[in-house]
């Protein structure tokens, strides 16, 4: 059973509210409000170098996009490597091949041969 204590009614407590006047009266001293600003403009100024800073989501962003056109351009390379990398190997070996290079890069010909150009 709940006991009576003196002073108090017997209903459920509840927070008290502020009264009306309370925020007009703490923004009013000049000390809160100025360091009410102070917090804002800092706040502010801690997001604008988030988003905007050497060190920002734009500049992550740009970085970003220069790392994956750097990777693009890393394979694309290496396919170039790997396709010069097999014509060495054709050139060391296949005689076939030295030859049509030969014939077609430098024109040259095979002693004896007679070439017969014709005109468009």
């Amino acid at each position: 059973m709940a006991q009576h204590v003196p002073g108090r009614s017997h209903q459920a407590s509840s927070p008290e509210l502020p009264k009306p006047g309370l925020v007009r009266q703490i923004l009013a001293t000049p000390w809160l409000t100025l360091a009410l600003m102070g917090c804002s403009l800092f706040l502010l100024a801690m997001m604008a170098f988030t988003v905007w800073g050497d060190r920002g989501l734009l500049a992550m962003w740009r970085t970003q996009r220069e790392f994956e056109r750097l990777v693009r351009e890393i394979e694309i390379v290496e396919q170039k490597n790997a396709a010069l990398s097999q014509e060495v190997q054709r050139l060391h070996s296949d005689l076939g091949y030295i030859e049509k290079i030969a014939r077609e890069e430098l024109g040259l010909v095979r002693p004896g041969e007679i070439i017969f150009e014709f005109a468009d």
